[in-house]
């Protein structure tokens, strides 16, 4: 808690509350974590070097989307983000 013009503030979240409010009036409800449903990981061969290996994983969320992410160095320098081993497992869905 703190005050600051004479108002009351919920801190770190800067919400105002009324002057006599103390911490045993407040009740923090934890926001459930976003569920997983199915992770698919694939390892894609470097086509520059065989012992190098990248990871391809397709996550479904609970609301039916997906992400995908990949180690390659494509991923982070394409502008989308999306490199050629994401983009071939978009193809397959």
């Amino acid at each position: 808690m703190g005050t600051f013009n004479d108002k009351r503030y919920l801190l770190p979240i800067w919400q105002e509350v009324p002057l006599n409010t103390t911490l045993k009036d407040i009740q923090w409800d934890k926001p459930q974590p976003k569920l997983k449903l199915k992770i698919i990981t694939e390892t894609f061969v470097s086509s520059s070097d065989s012992n190098i290996l990248y990871e391809t994983k397709k996550i479904e969320e609970v609301d039916g989307s997906f992400k995908y992410s990949c180690t390659c160095p494509g991923a982070w320098r394409a502008k989308d983000k999306r490199c050629k081993h994401i983009k071939e497992l978009e193809k397959r869905d």
